[in-house]
């Protein structure tokens, strides 16, 4: 299955929707920073995967389309107050919301999509214990989001940080909303106990292997497709699965050129190409990068095992589809 064209079909079934979640309101210019990401393209992985997941357990995929979108502006949320945190001047190819417009806009704006999330998630045709129930995952996933956020901040600071804490702060910051999206769907779809369960655990699984690679492509990916920088996690100080690694070894090995070279672009925003290109070579020498692409690969696999609660579809195939896309877009 070609996952890339058919995941863009079902974006071209949602966005529509999606954008017109997006229309009312003013003043203008909250309203421009408000569609500035949503209108930028994007994946859109998270309504995608409510609507295929919803299809899959029980035909339901329309009903699941709002709980998708409401996720999608919610996600788009956090990542403006994400650009801010880190500074990052690019998004999806285009400049982030808080230098497009100004920090104040970009903190109102993700304000407002928060909000608009929210509402949008009542207009799922569904049961009030249903709806209540949807609420009750969603708030709970954003609290997580939260947490993580925290923990990611932190960690650019911190003397060390363990795989398994990286793990627990990329499953909180990244992976709770697809598993939100996967699980919520296939509550709208009135799927069994066990697919609801395994359809949380799916999306948890894509969620943290997508991440791990998304880390991967951010030091080995082509600028253009990456949509930011080659190299900010490192400018930023970021404590990634690869970085964590490193660190590791490095702490073992006691090789201070690579050392030296690595700790010179670590969370130094002013570090040179030339010097985050050499942190990058030290990655690479030090095994660190594929440490972390095995680790994606491994959740990759416990996601498929995910997908045995389903019966057999065109939809089940995406979904297994997906997990090969999510770890293998291209270097």
């Amino acid at each position: 299955m070609d996952v890339q064209k058919e995941a863009l079909r079902i974006v071209k079934l949602i966005d529509k929707q999606l954008m017109s979640y997006l229309e009312d309101g003013k003043p203008e210019k909250l309203m421009k920073a408000v569609r500035h990401y949503p209108e930028a393209g994007g994946k859109k992985l998270r309504p995608v995967l409510a609507y295929v997941v919803a299809q899959a357990v029980r035909r339901q995929g329309k009903r699941a389309i709002p709980f998708g979108c409401a996720l999608e502006i919610i996600h788009n949320f956090t990542l403006i107050h994400d650009d801010m945190i880190d500074e990052d001047p690019v998004r999806r190819g285009r400049p982030a919301v808080h230098v497009l417009f100004d920090i104040p806009t970009a903190v109102i704006a993700g304000d407002a999509m928060f909000a608009r999330g929210y509402e949008v998630i009542s207009e799922t045709k569904t049961s009030p214990v249903i709806l209540n129930r949807l609420y009750k995952l969603t708030s709970r996933t954003v609290w997580l989001i939260a947490e993580g956020q925290q923990m990611d901040f932190d960690f650019e600071t911190a003397k060390t940080v363990s795989p398994d804490e990286y793990l627990e702060m990329v499953e909180k910051k990244t992976a709770v909303l697809f598993s939100c999206a996967a699980e919520g769907a296939a509550i709208i779809a009135c799927g069994t106990p066990s697919q609801i369960w395994n359809m949380r655990e799916y999306g948890r699984m894509l969620g943290i292997a997508f991440q791990i690679w998304d880390d991967v492509l951010g030091v080995t990916g082509d600028e253009k497709t990456l949509g930011k920088p080659i190299g900010s996690d490192i400018r930023n100080g970021k404590r990634t699965l690869i970085m964590v690694h490193a660190l590791s070894q490095l702490e073992k090995r006691g090789n201070k050129r690579r050392k030296e070279a690595l700790l010179a672009a670590l969370g130094n925003e002013n570090a040179t190409q030339e010097e985050v290109t050499r942190a990058i070579d030290v990655l690479k020498q030090l095994g660190s990068i594929d440490y972390a692409s095995k680790i994606a690969i491994d959740y990759a696999e416990k996601a498929k095992r995910s997908l045995r609660c389903l019966k057999n579809s065109r939809e089940k195939e995406f979904l297994s589809s997906l997990v090969d896309f999510a770890v293998g877009r291209a270097h």
